[in-house]
């Protein structure tokens, strides 16, 4: 089991390098355009998340080994789109109180915030992953606000003003403490990671997935 000073350190270092990486990505509109897209964001947050944290030490011995999968825009019709989920967050700790958990996330620009298209895709998200395996992501300039799927039912217009929120750090902490994931999409450990990543993808329906695994380095 971590200890809260493990615990810390690790939703710490994942957090911070999400948001860092959002806000790196984050476009404003000149002329009416944005330069990167969302799903431009969320493409390549993955990637660059696994440039930065893979075989990473932090906490107390342990490591992290990042995998970022991405699959071809499939157009307007694509199971992503069908299922609502721009990207599925894989997390794995192994050792003694370990776990394998899965989250399904829809992900927008703070400016693009559609109370029905959050809504539609959240209910979505929730027939398959459930409400703890289900998030809302804003990409802000400083970095990403997460909510809860369930929370945007709450909405009455094209805001999340007024909705509990959460830092990444503060949702990777919830990851940690087992308030957040679905267990039954977790990746186990056993076998060939890389192979089980891309089996979940095509299982997850998702255009991008991140699978996050955390070792501890010694008994």
């Amino acid at each position: 089991m971590l200890s809260v000073e493990n615990r810390d350190q690790i939703a710490g270092a994942l957090g911070n390098a999400i948001d860092e990486l959002v806000a790196d990505l984050y476009s404003e509109i000149v002329d009416g355009v944005s330069a990167v897209q969302e799903a431009e964001i969320t493409s390549r947050l993955c990637q660059r998340l696994e440039d930065r944290l893979d075989n990473r030490e932090v906490g107390d011995d342990y490591k992290f080994r990042v995998i970022a999968q991405s699959l071809p825009d499939r157009g307007p019709n694509s199971m992503e789109r069908l299922l609502g989920a721009d990207l599925f967050l894989s997390v794995s700790l192994e050792g003694k109180g370990g776990f394998d958990k899965g989250v399904f996330v829809q992900a927008k620009y703070d400016r693009n915030i559609k109370r029905r298209e959050i809504q539609d895709a959240a209910s979505r998200m929730r027939g398959v992953a459930g409400k703890i395996g289900s998030y809302v992501w804003i990409y802000e300039p400083s970095g990403v606000k997460v909510i809860s799927a369930h929370e945007a039912d709450r909405m009455t217009s094209n805001t999340i003003d007024g909705l509990p929120s959460r830092t990444m750090k503060g949702f990777a902490g919830r990851i940690l403490d087992c308030y957040a994931g679905s267990r039954r999409w977790g990746i186990s450990p056993v076998g060939d990671r890389r192979q089980a990543v891309a089996d979940r993808l095509r299982e997850a329906r998702a255009k991008n997935v991140v699978d996050i695994n955390i070792k501890k380095q010694r008994p």
